[in-house]
């Protein structure tokens, strides 16, 4: 019989094996790897020839350990183009060498910030100004829907935290307030994806939401939207707030927004590198072990 020592020991032992399979730095170094002649990403090659940047941009928890991560795998010839920008919490800025980490919020605090709609509209325009001969690498974890708040014109960033809360303290569900997020946001909902300019745009996700549903994933930066402008509408009615005069912004905005967002001219890749599966199947081999 092992005795208490060897349990707390064998205990730690399993939970660090959980930690250590979804290392975020880890994992994208797991994906992507250059050559001589390609840079590959999951099943994705792309001609270095061909490439005059990549672009990386994202937001989320892992923001920081996943920059690195390209960095590490992207080789010395390839570094010169490679740039971009990442919303992190304040705990997790450092200095990288060609991708900045944007300090969007206070650490353990997530809630949305001035400071994380400074770095929204700076990724927003880094995907907007991609040509032909970039690709866009999206860096996509946890928290990312907070680090990344960016409201439509006419809703300040006060009205639209002051629905969220009203929504929520209403009784709204997950999917009701994301809902309502997605179509008072410019990057949220697919909106990332719609305003990028480049051929393509992969999404390297990070999940902390069972199931992996992509459109709730940091609010689906990248995913096509399933809701539309009406279907927000209608959540603010059932919880009597189409009426309020507090979210005057919020419903004219809705009101004459195009129902369903624009097509994506890019092509958007999602590819889910870690979950809580992975983490889970790790300690529980250990475990075993």
């Amino acid at each position: 019989m092992r005795s208490e020592a060897q349990l707390i020991a064998d205990a730690g032992a399993i939970w660090r094996a959980g930690v250590a399979a979804v290392d975020s730095r880890r994992l994208v170094q797991d994906i992507l790897s250059v050559d001589a002649h390609y840079l590959t990403i999951g099943d994705h090659r792309f001609r270095l020839a061909d490439l005059r940047r990549l672009i990386v941009v994202g937001a989320g928890k892992a923001g920081a350990g996943m920059a690195r991560g390209v960095l590490d795998a992207v080789s010395d010839s390839l570094h010169d183009r490679v740039f971009g920008w990442v919303n992190v919490p304040d705990d997790c800025v450092a200095e990288l060498p060609y991708i900045h980490l944007h300090a969007a919020r206070p650490a353990g605090l997530n809630e949305p910030t001035e400071r994380g709609q400074l770095g929204a509209q700076k990724i927003l325009a880094l995907v907007s100004e991609a040509t032909a001969d970039d690709l866009v690498l999206c860096l996509i974890s946890g928290g990312g829907s907070a680090l990344v708040p960016l409201p439509v014109d006419g809703v300040s960033l006060a009205e639209k935290q002051l629905l969220t809360q009203s929504l929520s303290d209403a009784g709204a569900t997950i999917e009701q307030l994301n809902t309502v997020r997605k179509h008072l946001s410019r990057i949220k909902g697919g909106r990332l994806a719609s305003a990028c300019r480049a051929p393509t745009m992969i999404s390297l996700i990070i999940s902390d939401v069972m199931g992996d549903p992509l459109d709730m994933i940091a609010s689906g930066m990248t995913i096509p939207d399933t809701t539309s402008s009406l279907d927000a509408l209608d959540v603010m009615r059932t919880f009597q707030l189409h009426q309020d005069d507090r979210f005057t912004g919020a419903i004219r905005a809705l009101q004459h927004a195009v129902p369903n967002p624009p097509a994506f001219a890019t092509q958007s890749v999602p590819i889910v590198i870690g979950n809580n599966a992975v983490a889970v199947d790790a300690a529980g081999i250990e475990a075993e072990r």
